[in-house]
C-alpha cells in the first residue's frame, strides 16, 4: 500500500496492474503507457478510475507576507500624498516658507483630512492592482476576493449589521462613563476648530476610515494571523480544536491590539478609552469571522462611528455649538 496519499501508485507493468511502487512525477504519468499501446491504455484508464484524486492544499491567502506588503504600500503611498498635498498647499500658499508648510497641513483639518483622502484612495488602488496581480498568478484569485469582501453577506444581513454598530457605539459610550477619560482629546480638538471642518471628519469618519482601517486589520492582519495556525493545523502540528480555542482567540487578540494602539494619539493615550477601542476591535474581529464578509465589519465599524458622531452632532447642535466640546 502507498505510504504517502498525495502521490498514488501505478503499475509498471500494464499487464500486471498497480504496483507498490509510488510515482514520484508527473512524468511517471505522462509516459505510462506508451502512446501506441492499447491494452495498456485501457489497464490504465480502468487503474485510474479507481484512484482517490486528494484535492489540492488550500492557498492561505491572505497571509502574513500579504499584510507586510500592505505595510510597505501604505509607507510608499503616505509619502507620495504628503508630498503632493505640499506641492499644492505651496502652490496655493507661495508666501508660507516651505518648512512651515508641513504645521499648516497638520492644524488645518479640511487640508489634512483631504491629504487623508488622496492617501486612502491611492493606497487603495495600489492594493487592488499589486494583489489583484499576486493572487491571480498564483491562487486564480481576485482582489476581492482574496480579503473576502463577501458583500453578498451585507446585503442579506445589513440592517442587523448596522444594528451591531449602533449597539456598539451606545455600549462604548456608556462604558465610557466607568474609565478614566480625557478632558481635550486630540480627536475633539480637531472637531472644535470648524464647523466645515467637523462635518468633513464625520464624513471621513463613516466612509474611507472605517473602509482602510478593515482592509488593514480585519482584511489582512486577522486572517493572515488565523492562516498561521490553520497551516500548522495543515501540517498536523496542531489540532483543529487547538485552532478554534488558541488559534483564533490570539489572532483576534494580536490584530486588537495595534487596533488599539493606533488610536491612542487621538485620545490622549489615555489607557480608558484605548482599551474600549480594542473591545470594538474584539467586535469586529468576531463578526469578520463570523460572517466570513470583510464588508460585513466595514458596515459594523462605520456605523460604530455614526453613532459616536450623531451623538457629537446632538451635543453641539450640529455642530453649530462646538465649544460645548471644550468643557
Amino acid at each position: 500500500m502507498n505510504d504517502d496519499p498525495e502521490y498514488p501508485s501505478a503499475p509498471t507493468d500494464p499487464a500486471q496492474g498497480p504496483s507498490s511502487e509510488p510515482l514520484s512525477s508527473t512524468a511517471q504519468i505522462i509516459n505510462w503507457p506508451a502512446p501506441h499501446d492499447d491494452l495498456a491504455q485501457m489497464e490504465f484508464s480502468q487503474y485510474a478510475a479507481n484512484v482517490r484524486v486528494l484535492p489540492p492544499r488550500p492557498k492561505f491567502i491572505p497571509h502574513l507576507g500579504h499584510f507586510c506588503a500592505f505595510i510597505a504600500l501604505l509607507v510608499v503611498t503616505l509619502i507620495a500624498a504628503l508630498i503632493g498635498t505640499l506641492i499644492v498647499v505651496h502652490v496655493e500658499m507661495p508666501r508660507i516658507p516651505l518648512p512651515k508648510l508641513p504645521g499648516v497641513v497638520a492644524q488645518n483639518i479640511v487640508i489634512g483630512i483631504s491629504m487623508q483622502v488622496f492617501w486612502y484612495a491611492l493606497l487603495w488602488g495600489l492594493c487592488a492592482l499589486v494583489f489583484g496581480l499576486w493572487w491571480k498568478a498564483s491562487a486564480g484569485m481576485s482582489f476581492a476576493q482574496g480579503i473576502h469582501w463577501n458583500g453578498a453577506v451585507v446585503r442579506r444581513w445589513a440592517v442587523v449589521l448596522a444594528g451591531i454598530g449602533f449597539a456598539t457605539g451606545l455600549l462604548i459610550t456608556l462604558a465610557g462613563n466607568f474609565v478614566p477619560m480625557p478632558k481635550a482629546p486630540p480627536i475633539l480638538e480637531d472637531l472644535t476648530r470648524s464647523r466645515l471642518g467637523a462635518w468633513i471628519l464625520m464624513a471621513f469618519g463613516v466612509t474611507l476610515a472605517p473602509l482602510t482601517e478593515e482592509l488593514a486589520f480585519r482584511g489582512l492582519l486577522l486572517p493572515g494571523l488565523v492562516n498561521v495556525f490553520r497551516w500548522l493545523e495543515q501540517r498536523r502540528a496542531i489540532t483543529e480544536t487547538v485552532v478554534r480555542t488558541v488559534g483564533i482567540p490570539l489572532s483576534i487578540l494580536l490584530t486588537s491590539l495595534p487596533f488599539a494602539l493606533m488610536h491612542a494619539q487621538q485620545v490622549s493615550d489615555s489607557w480608558g478609552p484605548v482599551l474600549l477601542i480594542g473591545c470594538v476591535s474584539i467586535v469586529l474581529c468576531i463578526v469578520r469571522l463570523r460572517t466570513g464578509s470583510l464588508a460585513s465589519s466595514v458596515v459594523v465599524h462605520a456605523f460604530y462611528n455614526l453613532t459616536l458622531f450623531t451623538g457629537l452632532l446632538i451635543q453641539t447642535d450640529g455642530f453649530r455649538h462646538l465649544e460645548k466640546l471644550k468643557g
